[in-house]
């Protein structure tokens, strides 16, 4: 009897240890990642990136597209090494760089955005991303100082248009035939997409699988579940509101609301004032690695 007893106690004192291990270390001794926001995981979508240049800079972006090309494995490595990072090992790149052109005839100045992680955006004192890295390789290509000016992302395309001290412009930019009237784009570098977030417990696009039943969902919503979000200016606010050159038809009963950032926009739909955010597939994973810890 006492025999019995002894090895239901340890029967006991097995289970419970195993539902421990469950409950707060994941088995391969990681803490359990608490999941705020889920993506979408269809693409609704498809669009490129490049770099822009004032019309009058020919040569230079001349210069830039044959340097994409040299450095092409380069590049790779860089997007690689963005793209496959932990948040953890985000928030360990980067480098202080200059952020205000002192002389130009030396430098190689940037307009930028530096709220589009993984492509650009601030770690303390340092500024990191997929095209701060770009930008750095071609300043040293070019014999140049990389200086990184950071501006509203809306602000960009005219910066660069308008005013000669930007050698170039890089902020995840899609290639559009507005911003073509403005500016030159260099050869794309980077193929992207645009997909929804949500909050975790959303469940009205579970069952969708194509970009076809994504956009009938979209296009059934009324009330709350319309009022979506996402950075000012960017694709994902023309996919809301219709782009012609992007052909966008747009949805005429959805609700954008524009934030400064994606990450302000996640902040509000956790907040409970909008229900989804649309954005870059890159930026959106990048969203997930920061909001998912």
């Amino acid at each position: 009897m006492k025999k019995t007893v002894k090895i239901i106690t340890v029967i006991m004192c097995l289970t419970l240890a195993v539902g421990l291990c469950f409950a707060l270390v994941a088995c391969n001794g990681s803490a359990e990642v608490t999941k705020s926001i889920n993506m979408v995981n269809v693409e609704l979508s498809s669009e490129q990136y490049a770099f822009i240049f004032n019309k009058d800079k020919t040569e230079l972006m001349s210069q830039v597209n044959g340097l994409l090309d040299e450095k092409s494995t380069e590049i790779e490595a860089i997007k690689a090494k963005y793209l496959g990072a932990t948040s953890e090992q985000a928030s360990t790149f980067g480098k202080a760089y200059q952020t205000e052109p002192s002389n130009p005839e030396n430098e190689f100045v940037v307009a930028t955005n530096l709220d589009f992680a993984p492509f650009e955006y601030v770690n303390g004192n340092k500024i990191a991303g997929i095209d701060i890295e770009i930008a750095e390789l071609i300043a040293n290509a070019l014999g140049k100082t990389l200086v990184v000016v950071h501006m509203e992302f809306e602000a960009v395309v005219n910066a660069v248009g308008t005013q000669s001290v930007y050698d170039i412009g890089m902020a995840a930019l899609t290639v559009t035939d507005e911003r073509a009237q403005v500016v030159n784009f260099s050869n794309p570098y980077y193929d992207t997409t645009q997909v929804i977030l949500t909050k975790n417990d959303l469940t009205v696009f579970d069952y969708c699988t194509t970009a076809d039943e994504v956009k009938a969902v979209l296009a059934t919503l009324s009330g709350n579940a319309a009022k979506c979000g996402g950075q000012n200016g960017t694709t994902g606010q023309q996919f809301v509101i219709g782009n012609e050159s992007l052909e966008f038809d747009g949805y005429s009963n959805l609700e954008f609301s524009a934030y400064d950032s994606p990450a302000q926009a996640v902040q509000s739909m956790l907040n409970g004032n909008i229900g989804f955010v649309i954005v870059d597939k890159a930026v959106a994973i990048s969203l997930l690695k920061s909001f998912n810890a």
